[in-house]
């Protein structure tokens, strides 16, 4: 495993994308939440493509994934009207990534692009693109 295969899970955010196309009411929260995604998926593609670490690449796919991550969290919880079931199992999924992105960022500590950093890394991508989908689930009736 290398860094590389990082830049092959950064796809896994073009899932949210593909539910955000399908959709067809959007209000503005949701498009401005599918460009800042789009630019994380741009930069993190980018940067894990070769994963040089503390590069200009790096930093940017860290300050757009926080921005992005709360942005999501605060559109999740408090504006998009989703049932309850799926607000909590967007807190289980928060929680998870939070653990995978601990481990993660332990695992490259220890070792840059080491086989455990690439595994938890990938992980928590998956996790991610999950969890930012519900953002473009259709909301529940009023």
């Amino acid at each position: 495993m290398s860094c590389f295969d990082l830049s092959v899970s950064t796809l896994f955010l073009l899932l949210p994308i593909f539910l955000y196309m399908i959709k067809t009411n959007h209000d503005i929260y949701e498009v401005i939440l599918v460009i800042l995604l789009f630019i994380n998926v741009i930069i993190s593609y980018l940067f894990w493509y070769t994963g040089t670490e503390h590069s200009i690449l790096h930093i940017y796919d860290g300050i757009f994934a926080k921005i992005s991550y709360l942005c999501f969290s605060i559109y999740i919880f408090f504006i998009k009207k989703i049932e309850s079931k799926l607000k909590f199992i967007s807190f289980l999924l928060l929680f998870i990534s939070s653990i995978l992105f601990y481990y993660s960022n332990q695992y490259s500590k220890q070792k840059w692009c080491s086989q455990k950093h690439v595994i938890f890394h990938s992980m928590f991508h998956f996790v991610v693109s999950i969890g930012t989908s519900i953002a473009f689930l259709k909301p529940i009736s009023s």
